[in-house]
């Protein structure tokens, strides 16, 4: 069994712009292709470790980075004779690799027109695939309907996904154990207490109970670096004003703002400033392997879902924050023991203060925590690396085309 497999998809910025701060006077000159290649070797993100596991296991993988302006200014200098618009410059990647499986890893890119202009047009696809595991809203519904079956990464979105009659699968988030030899190593006496890595982004199902927790350990005096995504208050203020007319349109019943207004999911709750404390304590966020080194230098790491993922775990830092060495300390869900043995692999908590006890508690047993971070290394790297992924990911994908979708 080997595929052509094409990944539609982005990275985050930081990532990128680290890259090219980098990398800049390396590949000013390289062509395309391999520009391509030495930015899928280096990136820590979960396309390019996919991208490298599924080539691992014989497949024909590619990507397109569609948010990265620089390498994509260089395809149409190579491939096209003049700019096309977003979507025909997406079409004309996809048909010159002419893929069997096409992977639409972010839904934001494409939509419901596009995807059936892709299946008519380019006679090679044989499964499209959608990959989502964050808040949703019209568009990104719109966009499932055209493809053939989503993947996501909690019981829970699945369950959401399967609701509105899509075919789904679960495949959690795994770590990428070839990224061991670039972390600093376990046995290095760890430089930091307790560390956030992430976003803080308000209003929504996004992190909203996450700053909270955050907020309550800084007002308790823990030892904690931030190192955070912070949203700029001019918008957060226009959240709060989309808010404020959302739930008078709800109130008032004024069924002609309504669609316009529910599209925006943080108008489902107030969104709050960050507090003054928050926002002097937090530090520019890492990306890549730096990001990877922190969790590796840090003692315990804190993580807590996004409002989206419900009452289930599966979000990427359980398994880079163990994958890396740290001890995780991580919010109470319904799927965790499926995961990880809480208390022997990992600790829970169930809510802020508990979380402020448990943090307090891990910093006085250093031997505890050591023993609970090993064994919660060796779990992920046991049973949550993307080898195990990608292998899981190729039996979903040639049982759905030998299904005979088309």
């Amino acid at each position: 069994m080997s595929y052509r497999i094409m990944f539609i998809s982005s990275m985050y910025q930081g990532s990128l712009e680290s890259f090219y701060k980098r990398r800049y006077n390396d590949i000013k000159d390289l062509s395309f292709e391999h520009h391509y290649n030495l930015l899928m070797e280096d990136t820590t993100e979960f396309i390019g470790s996919y991208t490298r596991g599924l080539r691992k296991l014989g497949m024909d993988a590619r990507s397109v980075i569609v948010n990265d302006n620089y390498l994509q200014s260089k395809w149409i200098r190579e491939f096209v004779s003049e700019k096309p618009g977003s979507k025909k410059l997406l079409f004309s990647q996809v048909d010159v690799f002419q893929p069997e499986i096409l992977w639409i890893d972010n839904l934001n890119y494409v939509d419901r027109e596009w995807l059936d202009m892709i299946r008519k047009n380019v006679k090679s696809i044989r499964l499209i695939a959608g990959y989502h595991c964050s808040p949703y809203g019209p568009k990104i519904i719109d966009a499932l309907k055209a493809v053939d079956i989503v993947i996501t990464c909690t019981p829970g979105l699945k369950s959401e996904i399967e609701s509105m009659g899509k075919h789904s699968f679960l495949v959690y988030h795994g770590f990428d154990d070839t990224l061991i030899p670039k972390i600093v190593p376990g046995k290095c006496k760890p430089e930091y207490n307790l560390v956030f890595s992430g976003s803080l982004t308000t209003g929504g199902r996004f992190h909203d109970e996450r700053r909270k927790i955050i907020e309550d350990l800084l007002e308790e005096d823990i030892d904690m670096r931030l190192y955070v995504n912070l949203e700029k208050e001019y918008k957060i203020r226009a959240k709060q004003a989309i808010f404020v007319l959302t739930d008078l349109v709800r109130r008032l019943n004024i069924k002609s703002l309504k669609k316009q207004t529910e599209k925006y999911d943080f108008g489902k709750n107030m969104p709050r400033i960050y507090s003054g404390k928050l926002v002097k304590s937090c530090q520019y966020p890492l990306y890549g392997i730096e990001m990877y080194n922190l969790l590796g230098r840090s003692k315990i790491v804190l993580n807590m879902h996004i409002g989206v993922a419900g009452d289930y775990a599966g979000n990427m830092r359980l398994f880079e924050a163990t994958g890396a060495g740290s001890c995780l300390l991580t919010d109470n869900k319904k799927n965790i023991g499926d995961l990880f043995d809480p208390g022997r692999e990992v600790v829970i908590f169930n809510d802020a203060k508990d979380c402020v006890t448990k943090a307090k508690w891990l910093l006085k047993n250093e031997a505890e925590r050591k023993r609970i971070a090993l064994s919660g290394q060796a779990r992920t790297l046991k049973s949550h690396t993307v080898h195990k992924r990608c292998e899981q990911i190729l039996e979903i994908l040639e049982k759905e085309i030998n299904q005979n979708y088309h």
